[in-house]
């Protein structure tokens, strides 16, 4: 079994620039607002278009945490030479997730699975199978919530300590990982990471294979174009009912793996350091 605990997380904390441009735009809101109601502002328009860029600026520092606005979590990790870390999120599914195990056991291979709490609860056994395997288990949040970017920052450390809560309690490991559901970062998950003691991560390719349209050989070719070393590659075990497209795909998955020498390690291992050089997580923007 693993151990309690499989690395010491690096903090992420909100971005300041992102914080600073996001109260100044508040700020800004309300200054207008203030003036219609003074009579100081006559026309609308302003205000329509403030509401328009604040959505714009929220939807991009959420949706796209790469940006690095709202916090800087971990993307993809160097000095990896010839190893990058499979991660799979929304389990344990008591299919989907001893199907995806053999066929990374039938090669060698090693992963970190993303888990939901309430899923943990329910499925404590394959929760204990993904640890007893030698793959890495890591905090999904506690319900999988796609509102949990606009939950108070103490709401959803609370929430988050409550998940880690159970997954020790069923598999005796306590993760130091941390992904937002649907990969949604803003200023209350990176607080709330940081409250928690949790390493928010994120990915550097994800085969997009949650999404209810999705089709097998656009998600392979999306992971393709992503597998290199020190990538963080995300599918998801969690979804589907009779069918599970990570499944499908990840036998040639693991196959171009082979082709091109990548080993794919638990996310600990690939944090790191090895013996050739120290490895650093890192955001593809300066700090």
């Amino acid at each position: 079994m693993l151990s309690a605990a499989l690395a010491k997380p690096r903090p992420v904390y909100p971005g300041r620039c992102g914080l600073a441009l996001l109260w100044l735009w508040l700020a800004g809101g309300l200054a207008l607002a203030a003036a219609k109601a003074t009579g100081v502002l006559w026309v609308v328009w302003p205000l329509w278009w403030w509401l328009i860029g604040l959505a714009a600026a929220v939807t991009i520092g959420v949706r796209f945490a790469q940006t690095g606005v709202f916090a800087r979590p971990l993307l993809r990790v160097s000095a990896a030479k010839g190893r990058l870390a499979l991660t799979f999120d929304d389990g344990p599914h008591p299919r989907h997730t001893r199907q995806i195990l053999d066929l990374l056991d039938a090669c060698g291979q090693r992963a970190t699975f993303f888990v939901v709490g309430d899923k943990v609860a329910h499925y404590p056994e394959v929760a204990r199978e993904i640890v007893a395997r030698g793959h890495g288990i890591a905090n999904h949040s506690l319900r999988h919530q796609p509102w949990t970017p606009m939950l108070p920052a103490r709401m959803l450390a609370t929430e988050l300590v409550t998940a880690n809560t159970l997954i020790f309690r069923h598999t005796g490991v306590k993760p130091t990982f941390f992904r937002a559901p649907v990969g949604l970062i803003s200023p209350p998950v990176a607080a709330a990471a940081l409250r928690a003691g949790l390493q928010l991560v994120h990915w550097s390719g994800t085969a997009r294979d949650g999404l209810a349209w999705a089709q097998p050989q656009a998600c392979l070719e999306r992971l393709r174009k992503a597998t290199v070393a020190g990538a963080i590659l995300v599918l998801h075990d969690g979804v589907g009912v009779d069918d599970c497209i990570a499944v499908r795909i990840l036998p040639q998955l693991l196959a171009d793996m082979a082709a091109l020498g990548l080993q794919s390690v638990r996310l600990d291992e690939l944090v790191a350091a090895p013996t050739e050089q120290p490895a650093r997580a890192e955001s593809p923007f300066p700090a």
